[in-house]
């Protein structure tokens, strides 16, 4: 998400932030993170300033994550949510009547955004799990020569600081309430807590990136050789045709309608994003994070990659606003992985590069272009997703205990791509049944109501506001005149903007939460755990799933 500014504005990201923090803060408990540029609600979810590997606070955006669910359903929920706490935070506190939020899939500097969806899978079964195993402890020595190194680097970083700088003038050091904290956003010169000028830390990064280089290219290559291998296998079909359910539509500096941008950026299967800027299906930033972050002297981060089961991103979804969309994405991926880790050995359909396949389909709105599997067959993105459709309903029909929220998601897969098929035939026009309930559908349902002279920035315009969270935004007005019944109710939305999912991790965070986020003692929260210290003593509490 972003803010629209009017056009004389001078952005300063970091004092938006942190006046969005102020104004939730009104409302709802929340607590900072490790890091001085994520914060945590009491409802579970977790608000950060994200960067994007840039020193340059202008191009940083803000973004939201829902806590941990039980359901596709309750994800959508929260995300409503989660964007209604946004929204409110931004009304109490706006400083022009011209600023508004967008949920974007795209900035200013040409940056492709959209949505991370975070599941968790088994990394490999059987021999492969022995194998994933051993590759993990050979990475042992050169993971301890690497912390070494770095530790060394970092000390002379800070060493450097602290003598063209000193330690009063940063202020560093001193303990600090979460409150405090959070009034010290305000400050560039404590961007993350230690006396480093921007200069610095770049220059700090990039020697870290020199060290874990080839710790990191030998990670890859484990998890190439290694990880997901039903996964990459038997769901990257379905994948890469998925972008017709829940793709948010968008329009190209041609004036090309796309049926998803994220989508048409993905150039690998399995790897990392945030490192390289690469665009995988199966994004591992979580495993890397657990392979080089934390404290420096401590390998428990590192044993954790031992579970078999890990939260692996998929990272090839736009950010959407039509609720039953999201719900499908969520739920047919879900049963997908599902039916996956419970026949490793069954053999899918597996396209010749599942890659090309998915920035193809991504930009064919008209649904005619066929990718070739390793067989030589040729298939449409539909036909892709109603294979994988009457597999997944043959699946669930043999099963004893199917909850009912699975049945619904086929139902309503199955009529989105009775209405898709349909389009072809009528020219290919927007089924009206859909417009409001399929993103992709309902944006290029609005553009085609301008003439086809229509200047190129006003389509434009219509691409980005469909996004805007506010009461003008055109989605919202869309959805205001088509009267469509909602997926979850308003009273739902305001017990998510204030409570976290039963039964979760995110309800022992957010209950830590409201107990210790007012408190003076030094606190810290992550999604694994709490820190804080009591009577001079310093204590965690773990979130165990």
């Amino acid at each position: 998400m972003f803010w629209r500014h009017p056009k004389d504005a001078q952005k300063d990201s970091l004092k938006e932030f942190s006046a969005i923090l102020k104004s939730i803060r009104e409302r709802l408990p929340l607590a900072p993170s490790h890091h001085a540029l994520r914060w945590f609600l009491a409802n579970g979810s977790s608000l950060s300033l994200e960067m994007g590997g840039s020193a340059d606070l202008s191009t940083a955006l803000i973004e939201i994550a829902t806590p941990e669910t039980r359901s596709p359903r309750q994800v959508v929920c929260y995300q409503l949510a989660n964007e209604q706490i946004l929204q409110d935070a931004l009304e109490a506190h706006r400083p022009s009547q011209d600023w508004s939020l967008i949920k974007s899939n795209s900035d200013a500097y040409g940056h492709t955004l959209g949505q991370h969806e975070s599941y968790d899978m088994r990394i490999a079964q059987g021999p492969w799990l022995i194998a994933w195993w051993i590759g993990l402890a050979l990475l042992l020595l050169p993971l301890l020569l690497f912390r070494c190194l770095a530790a060394l680097w970092l000390g002379s970083m800070l060493l450097i600081s602290l003598g063209h700088r000193g330690l009063g003038m940063a202020g560093w050091g001193n303990d600090k309430t979460s409150a405090s904290k959070l009034d010290s956003l305000q400050s560039h010169d404590c961007l993350l807590g230690f006396p480093m000028a921007p200069w610095q830390w770049i220059l700090g990064a990039w020697g870290l990136r020199q060290l874990h280089a080839p710790i990191v290219w030998l990670f890859g290559l484990l998890l190439y050789t290694v990880a997901l291998r039903p996964h990459r296998r038997n769901a990257s079909a379905f994948l890469a045709s998925r972008c017709l359910l829940d793709g948010a539509g968008y329009l190209d500096p041609e004036s090309k309608f796309w049926i998803s941008s994220r989508a048409a950026t993905v150039d690998r299967e399995i790897g990392f994003g945030s490192y390289n800027a690469h665009r995988p299906i199966f994004r591992c930033d979580p495993l890397l994070r657990k392979l080089l972050s934390g404290p420096y002297w401590s390998l428990t981060n590192f044993f954790e990659l031992l579970g078999p089961i890990q939260r692996i991103e998929i990272a090839i979804g736009d950010s959407g606003m039509c609720q039953q969309s999201q719900w499908l994405r969520l739920g047919s991926t879900a049963l997908v992985l599902d039916w996956v880790e419970q026949n490793p050995r069954v053999e899918a359909i597996q396209l010749r590069s599942p890659t090309t396949a998915i920035r193809e389909y991504a930009r064919d709105w008209m649904l005619v272009r066929s990718m070739p599997d390793r067989k030589g067959l040729e298939y449409k993105s539909r036909d892709l997703s109603r294979i994988y459709l009457r597999t997944l309903k043959s699946w669930l029909e043999k099963k004893s205990e199917v909850p009912r929220e699975a049945w619904e998601i086929i139902e309503l897969w199955q009529m989105t791509l009775n209405q898709i098929d349909a389009m072809p035939k009528n020219q290919n026009q927007p089924p009206m049944l859909l417009v409001g309930r399929i993103d992709w559908i309902s944006k290029l349902w609005l553009l085609q109501q301008l003439g086809k002279e229509t200047d190129w920035t006003v389509k434009k315009k219509i691409d980005i506001r469909y996004h805007e969270l506010t009461s003008e935004g055109y989605f919202r007005q869309l959805l205001e005149n088509l009267q469509l019944s909602p997926l979850v109710s308003e009273q739902e939305i305001q017990l998510a903007m204030r409570m976290p999912p039963a039964e979760s991790p995110a309800w022992r965070r957010g209950t830590w939460i409201r107990e210790f986020a007012d408190s003076e003692s030094k606190i810290a929260v992550s999604w694994e755990k709490a820190s804080y210290e009591l009577d001079g003593e310093n204590y965690s509490v773990l979130f165990r799933r």
